[in-house]
């Protein structure tokens, strides 16, 4: 499956859906673009900023990367749909209820 320039390829593990739902966390979140130009590695704040999300906006996180650039700790980014756009986000940034960050839903590639 594509969806605006991701790829998105299932992993070994057993995805729980094909997208998750989440919310931004307390301190909100810059959404950024990584494919255009594509970006190597993916997922870094070296990416453009497109969008700045606030504190409980909700999204669907669609696919994940292991980033190339470790937030807090926390390795993962998140390709987010949101109203009005979509992007990758800091995993650590994204408040999904659980308390590790990769969901075992699909990985973007």
């Amino acid at each position: 499956m594509t969806l605006a320039g991701v790829s998105v390829v299932a992993t070994s593990a057993p995805a729980y859906a094909s997208w998750y739902e989440a919310k931004v966390g307390e301190s909100g979140v810059n959404v950024r673009d990584c494919y255009h130009p594509k970006s190597l590695p993916p997922s870094t704040t070296g990416c453009k900023a497109i969008k700045f999300l606030p504190k409980n906006t909700p999204v669907h996180i669609v696919c994940q990367f292991p980033g190339g650039e470790m937030i807090y700790n926390d390795p993962v980014w998140d390709y987010v749909v949101f109203a009005g756009g979509e992007g990758f986000a800091a995993d650590y940034y994204i408040n999904t209820g659980t308390p590790v960050p990769w969901l075992g839903i699909d990985t973007c590639q």
